[in-house]
């Protein structure tokens, strides 16, 4: 009679014991969903999205697929923004990956870093909302440099709830590019007195163009081709924010983004690598905190403003960057 008593009391323990564990289970898991605003806890995923004034995206994405692809990364989406705005996004690889690899390109290279930087908004805030990411890495080049901070800076997490965790600046034009523009002769004038604008202060010295008379250059070939080039170098930059314009924005940085910047010096005669000047690149340091800041100068032929990006140290610094290798 004791032993069947007792089995009925271990038979009651045990329900007890295991509607216990049940509960707590399902208690758990609808506190986490609460928490997460009804969803369930999962691993974190940070999307690595390039952005380049060159469409150099897709030759540069292929030198870190491999890296990626050892922490479940791959190159997982093109994004093209067209000349009217429009935006096509081609998915072609998994984007639920760890660090899936996105590609962005304008179409529209006249466009200013103020329409990028919107249009990569719009981009942010459709992958948040789609593919539930909610933190990102950044590689821009060149001007997309100025189109990744501006967008972090304008816009960031309250606007596309995605908040920024490294940000890699290749040959970044922070107060301005400078071209190859070749020295008048003795004697010569007219080119040289149209003034650039002011990168430092953000303003112009003189916003007219001198007219067909005023402009000797006309009948002269080398002096023509000398203007040409000043004006391509102005029209840049005229699409550029001023320093002063991002030194106001970087306040709004956040403070625990992490920034590598990688630029070049093909020689010291220049020291630039022959479209950004070295001091324009390296004004990027004053924009972000010291102690969230590191950067590599390179040296020599492949340190050319088109070659940065397949520059070999640059890769393997980048690698160890993004996925502390």
């Amino acid at each position: 009679m004791n032993k069947k008593r007792f089995n009925k009391l271990d038979l009651i323990v045990l329900i007890i014991g295991v509607s216990a564990a049940i509960f707590g289970f399902f208690y758990m898991n609808y506190n986490n969903g609460q928490s997460t605003g009804g969803k369930m806890h999962k691993p974190m995923q940070s999307p690595i999205i390039f952005v380049s004034d060159q469409n150099r995206t897709s030759s540069a994405a292929r030198h870190l697929v491999t890296t990626a692809s050892r922490s479940g990364g791959s190159v997982a989406m093109h994004i093209d923004v067209l000349a009217n705005g429009d935006i096509q996004y081609n998915k072609n690889g998994n984007v639920k990956a760890k660090q899936p690899i996105i590609e962005v390109n304008f179409s529209d290279r006249t466009k200013t870093t103020h329409e990028q930087a919107k249009s990569l908004n719009q981009i942010l805030r459709h992958l948040n909302q789609k593919y539930d990411y909610e933190q990102y890495d950044a590689i821009g080049f060149g001007a997309g440099s100025l189109t990744v901070f501006t967008n972090a800076t304008r816009y960031g997490v309250p606007k596309n709830g995605m908040r920024l965790q490294h940000f890699v600046s290749v040959a970044g034009p922070y107060q301005g590019v400078k071209l190859n523009v070749p020295p008048l002769k003795q004697g010569q004038t007219g080119a040289q007195n149209q003034q650039p604008a002011n990168r430092q202060t953000g303003t112009r010295n003189n916003n007219q163009r001198p007219n067909d008379q005023q402009r000797p250059e006309q009948n002269n070939p080398e002096m023509m081709q000398r203007q040409q080039i000043l004006d391509r170098q102005q029209a840049i930059n005229d699409r550029h924010p001023s320093y002063a314009e991002l030194k106001r924005l970087s306040k709004k940085l956040d403070p625990n983004t992490q920034v590598l910047n990688i630029y070049g010096v093909v020689d010291k005669k220049s020291n630039s690598d022959g479209i950004v000047p070295a001091s324009s690149a390296n004004a990027l340091k004053n924009l972000v905190p010291s102690k969230n800041y590191e950067s590599l100068r390179l040296t020599g032929p492949m340190a050319e403003h088109g070659q940065i990006i397949d520059n070999q140290i640059s890769e393997r610094i980048i690698n160890r960057f993004l996925f502390n290798e």
